[in-house]
């Protein structure tokens, strides 16, 4: 059986930072989106994350990147409707 690296349980700095704007920016699409490519943008980094969090060990920190990046996805998917249907659930 093949042992992982030491270097492998670590998670990157580069996960927690996708993780964190990712984060940030699918809720600003959510909220206030001018732009497409804010989602696509805010998806991007989600991916990020979510593959960095794959290569981490510990389940709580590769628990809480996870949840950061689906929340992420699912809030700029949620400013891609947002653009896609300006009136939806507004009552006239």
């Amino acid at each position: 059986m093949s042992e992982l690296p030491v270097g492998h349980a670590f998670v990157t700095p580069r996960a927690i930072m996708s993780a964190l704007f990712g984060f940030l920016l699918g809720g600003a699409s959510m909220a206030f989106n001018p732009f497409f490519a804010l989602s696509v943008i805010a998806v991007a980094l989600c991916l990020v994350a979510l593959r960095g969090a794959s290569s981490v060990e510990h389940y709580l920190v590769q628990g809480m990147l996870r949840i950061f990046a689906i929340i992420g996805i699912m809030g700029a998917l949620g400013g891609v409707m947002v653009l896609l249907f300006p009136g939806l659930g507004v009552r006239p």
